[in-house]
Parts: C-alpha cells; structure tokens; sequence
C-alpha cells in the first residue's frame, strides 16, 4: 500500500488569516502561518504513519501580549505523530502522552505570568481536549490546524461526494481533470444551520498528491481564509 504523499518528507506552508468585523470600519485582520514538516514513518495496521514538526511560526500579532500568548500555546502542537488513515482521516494520536505531559509543564510556566478568567478557560478547553483521543484528533483535523491537509482528501477523488466538515455541515466536493491535475471545489449543501453565511473551497492535486488547497469561511461577523501550499 503506497502512501499517498508519496515522498518520504514534504514541507507545507499553512496560513490562517482571521478578518474580524470585515464591512465596518472596525476591520481587523490578523495571520497565522506555520511552515511544517511532515515524514513518513511506514505503515502499521493499514494505516500511514506520519511525523509532523512544525519548524516556523509567523503570527502577525506577537508583538503585543495575547500574541505572545498565543504562539507558546502553538508550541504545544509542533510535533505530533500520527496515524492515518487509506482516506487521509487521523485515527490515532501515538505520542498522546507526550503532549499531556508537554501540556503540564507548559500550563505551569504559562501561568506564572498570565492569569484571569479568560486564560483560564482557555487551559481548561486545551485541557480537555486533551483528555480524549477523539477530542484532539478532530481538533487537528479543524481547517485552523492540519485540516486542509489530514482532511480525508490525501488523494484525490473521481466522483462527486458528500461529507460532513469539521465546521459541522454537509460540504459537497467536485473533481475536475485539467491535464495532469486534479481540482477538487467544495461548497456548503447547507451552512446556516451551522450559523455559517458563506463557505467554498478548491484542492490541487498533481500526480496523485495534494499541493495546494484553500477554504474560506465567513460567520459570526468573521472571515476566516485557510490555505496550505506544498513548498518542498
């Protein structure tokens, strides 16, 4: 069973921008970009296994405070071994408890110096995904995380399909063949039960493996505009 990255090492670069309050003047837009590293490791039990190390973080906002903030909690996340599976979905988290043990120390230095009600919620939601297997495999598979790439889209597809997103409704995606490429589209079937206004997105596979794709999500008076580019 051949993997679908093919290579035994590929470099993605992956970038939130987050575009609050987008149609008034009290517009903001802020980027996340992290650059990662993903390794194949073999297969186990039908599944692929993969190492990702994330080797650069680039967040717009570190130079004030909740920025800083923000990117050591991303820290927690930069190294994770996973399996996967023949569609691309995680079904395994095998150094779980590295992360939990990471999480405590790293909860414990981070509150020497941060405190009030908002941090500490935010711990108690980190906290608790942590606590289930399944919890934190479909947080990684959020677009915010690795979900453009370990999205049950590692090949690419040759009929039109139906599928629930991880934003909580029924995405439908379309293969088109443009010479060696192909271009998945995806569109909401239907989003506002999720409270989402607008959703659309487009993969590029070449050869068989994903090199580039892109969502855009606009709800809550918020544009979120996710994208993953194969850099090596």
């Amino acid at each position: 069973m051949e993997h679908p990255l093919k290579n035994f090492s590929k470099t993605y670069r992956l970038e939130t921008i987050v575009v609050s309050n987008p149609d008034t003047s009290y517009r903001t837009e802020k980027s996340y970009v992290r650059v990662a590293e993903v390794y194949y490791l073999g297969n186990e039990k039908d599944y692929f296994k993969y190492h990702v190390l994330v080797v650069d973080f680039n967040f717009s906002n570190d130079d004030n405070a909740m920025g800083k903030f923000l990117k050591q909690i991303s820290y927690l996340f930069d190294e994770l071994e996973l399996a996967v599976d023949k569609n691309g979905h995680i079904v395994e988290i095998n150094n779980l408890d590295f992360l939990r043990l990471r999480w405590m120390k790293l909860a414990a230095r981070l509150s020497e110096n941060h405190e009030g009600e908002a941090i500490n919620n935010y711990f108690s939601q980190i906290s608790s995904v942590l606590e289930e297997e399944s919890r934190l495999i479909s947080f990684l598979e959020g677009y915010n995380m690795f979900g453009l790439l370990f999205n049950g889209l590692l090949q690419p597809l040759d009929t039109k399909i139906k599928r629930v997103s991880s934003e909580g409704f029924t995405e439908i995606i379309t293969p088109v063949r443009d010479g060696d490429k192909i271009i998945l589209t995806t569109a909401a079937e239907d989003p506002e039960p999720a409270g989402i206004d607008h959703f659309r997105g487009l993969f590029v596979f070449r050869e068989g493996h994903n090199e580039e794709g892109f969502t855009e999500i606009k709800k809550d008076n918020t544009h979120l505009k996710h994208s993953l580019l194969w850099i090596g």
